[in-house]
Formats: C-alpha cells, sequence, structure tokens
C-alpha cells in the first residue's frame, strides 16, 4: 500500500548550474543560468511542495543524488551530445522517466526544449508545465543551421505538442510556440538576470566602443555587424566581439583594426566590457529573449538590435536603443554614428526605462512566479 505523502511532491526537470551549488562541480561546470539558480534558492524555504531536481551531466558517469538545501537534486549522466540527438536522447529519457517513476511528482516541470527533458515529459500523465527556451524551429527558418540543429529542431516540434501549459520569456516565443503548438496555452513569464549584473558600475571608455557576445554565426546577425563597422564612417568607433563560432575566421580576415576579436572570455571580463561600452550591438536574425542584450540594459546600455526577437520588451526604438531591420549593415552604421555621436546621448538613452528594466528582470521575481504557477496548479491556494 503506498505511503500517503505529507506534502505535493514537484519535480523540476532542468540543466541546473552544478557549479554554483555543489562543490564537486565547482570547477567543472562554469554555467550560470540565473533564474533556475535564484529558483532552486527561493525553494529552500518553502514548506508547501517536496522538491526533486532532475538534471542531466557530461561531468558524472553513473547517477548521482544529492540532498542540500532542503530539496534533492538526481544528477544524471549525459553521455554523448549528438548521439543523443540523433536518438531523440533515447537512453538520456529512460534514465529520466526512471526517475520520475520513483519520485512519482504531483506537478513536473520542464525547462527549456534543447536538452531531454522535454522529450522524456511527453507520456508524464500528471500535471505538467513546459517552460519554452531556444526557439529551435524558428531558428532553423531564419538562417543556416548545423543538421544537428535540424535534427534537435525536429524533437522541438515533437516535444511541445504534448503540453496544454507553456510558459515562454517573450511574446516573440510565445508566437513561436503557437506555431508549432497552436493548442497550448501560453503565458508569458521573464527569466531573470543574474543578480551581480545589477551591482556593476558603468565606466564608460574614453573613446566611443561597443560590445557584442555570442556565438560567431550567422543567426547572430554577425557578418552584418563586421560589414557595418568596417565602413570608414565607424573608423572611430572600437568594436569588441566575444565569443567564438564558425564564421569567426573568415571574418576576422576580413576586419579593419577597430574590430577585436576577443574569444571566449570569463564572466568578470564581459562584465568589464558591458561596465566600459558606450553601447550593445545584438543584431540577431532570431532571438527568444537574449541574455547579453537583458544584462545591458541591466546595467544601463542602450542596444542596437533587431525586431526579431524577445529582446524588443526591453529596447525602445530611438529612445533607449534602435531597433533595425534584419540583415542591414547601412542600419546598423547609421545606428552606432547616432549612438556614438557624443558620452551624454548613450548615457541618456541607456537610462531610458533602465528601472523597469531592473525591476522587470529580477531573477527572484522568476522564482516568485513559479511558485505562484505551481501553488495555482496543484489548487494550494
Amino acid at each position: 500500500m503506498p505511503t500517503k505523502r505529507l506534502r505535493p511532491v514537484l519535480a523540476i526537470a532542468a540543466d541546473l548550474p552544478l557549479g554554483r551549488l555543489l562543490a564537486p562541480f565547482r570547477d567543472k561546470d562554469q554555467r550560470t543560468i540565473p533564474w533556475l539558480f535564484a529558483l532552486f534558492h527561493a525553494l529552500e524555504y518553502q514548506k508547501d511542495f517536496d522538491i526533486h531536481w532532475i538534471t542531466i551531466s557530461k561531468d558524472v558517469s553513473t547517477g548521482e543524488t544529492i540532498h542540500t538545501h532542503n530539496q534533492t537534486i538526481h544528477i544524471l549522466p549525459l553521455g554523448s551530445m549528438g548521439k543523443n540527438i540523433l536518438t531523440a536522447h533515447f537512453l538520456t529519457v529512460r534514465r529520466i522517466r526512471k526517475t520520475l517513476n520513483g519520485i512519482r511528482p504531483d506537478l513536473l516541470h520542464i525547462w527549456g526544449v534543447e536538452q531531454a527533458y522535454a522529450m522524456a515529459g511527453r507520456t508524464f500523465r500528471g500535471k505538467k508545465l513546459l517552460s519554452y527556451q531556444g526557439a529551435l524551429t524558428a531558428y532553423c527558418q531564419r538562417a543556416p543551421q548545423a543538421f544537428l540543429l535540424h535534427m534537435q529542431a525536429f524533437w522541438e516540434r515533437l516535444a511541445v505538442r504534448h503540453y496544454d501549459l507553456i510558459t515562454c520569456e517573450s511574446p516573440w516565443a510565445c508566437d513561436r510556440v503557437a506555431e508549432i503548438a497552436p493548442h497550448a496555452r501560453l503565458s508569458c513569464m521573464e527569466y531573470g538576470v543574474e543578480p551581480s549584473f545589477y551591482h556593476l558600475a558603468r565606466r564608460p571608455s574614453p573613446t566611443p566602443s561597443c560590445f557584442f557576445a555570442g556565438t560567431i554565426y550567422e543567426l547572430k546577425g554577425i557578418s552584418y555587424l563586421v560589414e557595418a563597422f568596417s565602413h570608414p564612417d565607424l573608423a572611430h568607433i572600437q568594436l569588441f566581439i566575444a565569443g567564438r563560432g564558425a564564421l569567426r575566421e573568415r571574418l576576422e580576415a576580413q576586419s579593419t583594426p577597430n574590430i577585436h576579436w576577443l574569444g571566449s572570455i570569463s564572466r568578470p571580463e564581459l562584465q568589464q566590457h558591458l561596465s566600459t561600452a558606450w553601447f550593445l550591438a545584438h543584431p540577431t536574425l532570431a532571438d527568444c529573449c537574449p541574455n547579453i542584450v537583458k544584462e545591458a540594459r541591466v546595467m544601463g546600455l542602450p542596444v542596437i538590435t533587431t525586431a526579431e526577437g524577445g529582446q524588443v520588451q526591453y529596447v525602445k526604438d530611438g529612445i533607449s536603443g534602435y531597433i533595425i531591420p534584419v540583415r542591414d549593415s547601412g542600419a546598423i552604421r547609421e545606428a552606432a554614428l547616432k549612438l556614438s555621436k557624443d558620452l551624454d546621448t548613450a548615457l541618456s538613452m541607456g537610462m531610458e526605462e533602465h528601472q523597469e528594466c531592473r525591476r522587470l528582470l529580477d531573477a527572484e521575481q522568476t522564482a516568485a512566479d513559479c511558485l505562484s504557477r505551481y501553488h495555482t496548479m496543484l489548487h494550494l491556494r
């Protein structure tokens, strides 16, 4: 006869930043994932749920279960990412489902569609919630992608159709989900910013500078950014590009002396470049809601970006930055000239709606929104 539960069991399947939470992973896992980090700590003192996290990691070869901060973390082996994608995450899905069968949760919360979590939750018959990240199908529609990403997009379309309740981090993302899962009930929920960004001071460089951070591939519009800053009109503005990717070698060879390629940089280095930049450029072809734009706005930077993504929630055209067409180096150049006119212009535009962005993007608010949804779904309030 099953043991009577004292309180509902909540299972959260997500890529936890293990390095920030558990000492044995500190030097192995460098991910930040601020909203999940904040949610983990917000759940530490709650008394309504028995909390179980399920996460996959390349840093374990066998499953581990750790009890910490009044919660239980089940860490499962990840294995080869390529093999996982080609096999619909078959082995990982089995491991997650086996763990779920042992936990028997009253509510399952899945974060993200890139990994195996959403596929594993398809057959879960209890109450479940999917928090969407990625927009892989949209990315494949808007820019050339590798074969494995097309496979991930296929599994994304298959998985999301099995969820009735889905949260997204932007209206743009909601629209993308509606295209592949028109039946779903969608709602927006901010995925917050790393708290440390709230405490960083601006120290703008003496001469105009622009910062870009992201993967160096076509989807980010990086080739149009380099083309814009290679124009003689922008020779006086220093462009710093952080990240790695397939296009770097070709674009670096075409770059003018004012374009600086930083490669992969640490979190403190990224914060330092945001602190000194006059403005951020993110001419993406598609993005759910890029962290770098949110971080820049929390710090008070104006942003040049496109309308293809959730980042438009935080940038008002001509007020706190510029919304430009995709694939338009001329529009990037024109916006950069306006923002580099003088430092006072860049600083004043960056401060427009700055406090509102800080309020919206508080990671603690993300945690509170999740808790509210859990209580509503389980009729606890």
